[in-house]
């Protein structure tokens, strides 16, 4: 068994600091195998912000698979923006922008798909493609699973959302691998699926979990949250929970579990985790 704790968009420089505190207490109280950050660990990619974001991932001393999203990319700083794009990330975050775990059990590759040349989108390339394809076609664990910012797919309360450039792409090539998960971050909301659901052409079930914001007063109608993943490669199951802040701490508010049978992943038990938005949200920027 495996657990991955997947945190998203924690957006320090507008971060909440009782529950940025109360987070890294909890992932080391539930002490899972894996951090996985996807994305946006700054509001503006400013140093200060970087330093924010490197002491709380200090506090979590547990492997981690962390990657850059759009905000982690300097904004109105054009020289920085498109000449060292990702500098300080790589002075205060990790040299890597496009990491990889791996053990006996499961395969976790991150990517960058943050973009100098647009302001919130994101882009996998050719070349990243190809990489994760090998990485997941040449391991022998039985799980395996992709770290981004940028979603594949649409959640159901955005269905018109942008979304990765080459995603379709991308999903065509990793379904040959027998890849299971994708976790994103970027729209602030909460909601797992098939991949399926929205790409009907594709042959193989891919699971995906989008997490809303963890610590960051940037919430678009729902609490601050994070996703507690269980693998069981014994049992071929995966569960996503829902780790939902209370005002106090954080607790489960969904839980949803999958089995896998041939090419598809089954919702056994649980109903899907998703957030309610308010109709006519502000668009986050």
């Amino acid at each position: 068994m495996r657990t991955i704790a997947h945190l998203s968009d924690l957006h320090f420089g507008r971060e909440d600091p009782h529950i940025a505190e109360e987070l890294a207490a909890e992932i080391r109280r539930l002490a899972p195998s894996l951090v996985a950050v996807s994305g946006d660990l700054t509001q503006r990619a400013r140093p200060d912000q970087y330093q924010s974001a490197r002491a709380f991932l200090e506090k979590i001393p547990v492997a981690r698979v962390v990657v850059p999203g759009n905000h982690d990319i300097p904004l109105y700083n054009l020289y920085a923006r498109f000449v060292r794009p990702l500098e300080r990330w790589r002075r205060y975050i990790d040299e890597e922008i496009d990491p990889v775990f791996e053990d006996e059990e499961m395969i976790v590759v991150g990517i960058s798909t943050a973009r100098s040349n647009v302001w919130k989108g994101g882009r996998i390339s050719v070349r990243q493609i190809e990489s994760v394809r090998q990485a997941i076609c040449s391991s022998r664990a039985p799980f395996a699973v992709l770290v981004a910012h940028h979603p594949f797919t649409p959640v159901p309360m955005l269905p018109r959302e942008a979304l990765l450039g080459r995603s379709l792409r991308a999903l065509r090539a990793f379904e040959e691998c027998g890849i299971d998960l994708i976790l994103t971050g970027h729209l602030h909301l909460g909601h797992a699926g098939d991949v399926r659901d929205h790409y009907h052409v594709l042959d193989n079930s891919v699971l995906t979990a989008h997490a809303s914001t963890s610590i960051s007063n940037r919430r678009r109608g729902e609490p601050n949250s994070f996703n507690l993943i269980t693998l069981w490669p014994e049992h071929a199951q995966l569960e996503i929970a829902v780790r939902e802040w209370n005002g106090k701490r954080f607790v489960e508010s969904a839980r949803t579990v999958f089995a896998r049978k041939g090419k598809l992943w089954l919702r056994t038990a649980g109903a899907p985790p998703t957030a309610h938005l308010k109709h006519g949200a502000e668009p986050l920027e």
